[in-house]
């Protein structure tokens, strides 16, 4: 029942990611908001980091089983609010609680697999987060796309009733009653304001065409996080464990390869669909599948290697990061020209070696947490790996922008773009090697020390 719980939480979250991008246009279309469409999906990502980051403190303070029915009550206060939105204003207003209660489910997933489950188990639970996440690239734009074919968006959103109530229903019977903190925290909304601002910052420089401004908006959101980590740093009540950033302990490691690895990828991911249709022909309906291709890769990845052993985990968390690197240059040399089958593989590739080494990087960075910090440590797992995919997406726009394709989609035009975009992934995911091999020394000392 526990892992039902854990993977109910995730599946909330993976299937909106997926699902509001495809009936999105049908929602604009019926409420009147095409002056607004990234909006749904930006303010959805932002507050989903706010409150990933929050969901420590929050399990903290309440305790698993209150803190899960405070996500889930927020999450499903935000659907209601989609399906009823009689205009994009009242759209909007769900889709920030929807993404609020979405960050707070996914920290509060990834707490309970380091409160509940045993080191053996951990990657096993983890190759099935990764699975859901694959399964909801494959079904969820069929899925909404359904919806959205009979004109019942709304549907999407009031299908998640039923699952919210049994997912309470679960969690009363599966988690323990643990009391709630006897000195409660205040949640710093200072730092979470920041947080909040910086990854508005990035998201805005996609939004924008203006290059000088699109810089300024990075460098901003860039100072913002760095002034939250000093804050909390500083501060009694820590939403990030101690050490977020540094390479002296595992934890901080562990972090920067998730930052990182979602970097790499994050820019490929979104112009793989664009580049597939106008480089290499691919039919509309079929191109998001090219990039679903690394979550297919990921899954697959994560479920060979869940039962690996301990020495077989040291190698693991190298060699993933080195197929992610030799996926990635490989990409580069076929994206352009082709042919499409090796392209296809190379992309399965880089998926794969995130799988192999994902799971067994979070299993250690929870087994490595300082006494006291469990829950921090591992609720702000989904937080850096979040962080990494909107600055990667930032990124990839700023490049865009820099290779010319706000003056419009031509083949010459789409080839350069190619050539930034994949030329700067490849910066990121050597870095992760290097971060990798660092954090399996660090892990072969840890028995040593203790």
């Amino acid at each position: 029942m526990r892992l039902a719980l854990v993977m109910s939480c995730v599946s909330l979250h993976a299937m909106d990611v997926f699902v509001t991008s495809t009936i999105l246009p049908s929602v604009v279309d019926d409420i009147d908001g095409v002056a607004f469409y990234a909006w749904p999906s930006a303010l959805y990502l932002i507050t989903s980091i706010v409150g990933a980051a929050s969901g420590g403190m929050v399990g903290a303070n309440h305790g698993l089983r209150r803190a899960l029915a405070i996500a889930a009550s927020v999450y499903l206060l935000g659907s209601i609010g989609c399906a009823v939105a009689p205009n994009m204003a009242v759209f909007l207003v769900g889709r920030t609680a929807q993404g609020l209660g979405a960050g707070l489910l996914v920290a509060l997933s990834y707490a309970m697999v380091g409160q509940l489950f045993a080191d053996a188990l951990r990657p096993r639970v983890i190759a099935l987060i990764s699975a859901i996440w694959g399964l909801a690239a494959l079904f969820g734009p069929l899925y909404a796309g359904a919806f959205a074919q009979f004109g019942f968006w709304r549907g999407v959103y009031w299908i998640t009733f039923p699952i919210v109530v049994v997912m309470l229903v679960i969690a009363r019977r599966a988690l323990p009653d643990s009391a709630p903190a006897t000195t409660a925290s205040p949640l710093p909304w200072g730092r979470l304001l920041l947080l909040g601002a910086a990854v508005l910052c990035v998201t805005v420089s996609g939004q924008t065409t203006d290059f000088a401004f699109r810089v300024m908006l990075i460098l901003c959101a860039l100072l913002g996080i760095g002034g939250m980590l000093w804050m909390d740093h500083a501060a009694e009540n820590r939403l990030l464990p101690s050490g977020p950033t540094s390479f002296r302990h595992a934890v901080g490691t562990g972090y920067w390869i998730f930052f990182l690895m979602s970097l790499s990828f994050a820019p490929l991911s979104i112009f793989l669909p664009l580049l597939a249709q106008h480089l290499h022909g691919v039919e509309p309906i079929m191109a998001g599948y090219v990039a679903a291709v690394l979550s297919l890769g990921w899954s697959l990845g994560a479920f060979a290697v869940s039962g690996a052993s301990q020495y077989w985990q040291r190698i693991l968390i190298i060699t993933g990061p080195l197929c992610l690197l030799g996926g990635i240059a490989g990409q580069g040399l076929f994206i352009a020209n082709g042919p499409l089958a090796p392209l296809i593989g190379l992309i399965f590739l880089s998926g794969l070696g995130i799988g192999q080494c994902h799971a067994h990087v979070t299993n250690r960075v929870m087994s490595s947490a300082r006494k006291g910090e469990e829950p921090l440590t591992a609720s702000a797992i989904p937080t850096l790996q979040s962080l990494g995919i909107a600055f990667g997406a930032a990124t990839a726009g700023l490049l865009a922008n820099v290779a010319g394709l706000s003056a419009g989609i031509t083949t010459a035009t789409l080839t350069v773009v190619t050539e930034w975009i994949y030329g700067f992934a490849l910066f990121p995911a050597a870095c992760t090697v290097l971060v990798a091999m660092r954090f399996v020394w660090l892990i072969r000392r840890a028995p040593a020390r203790s």
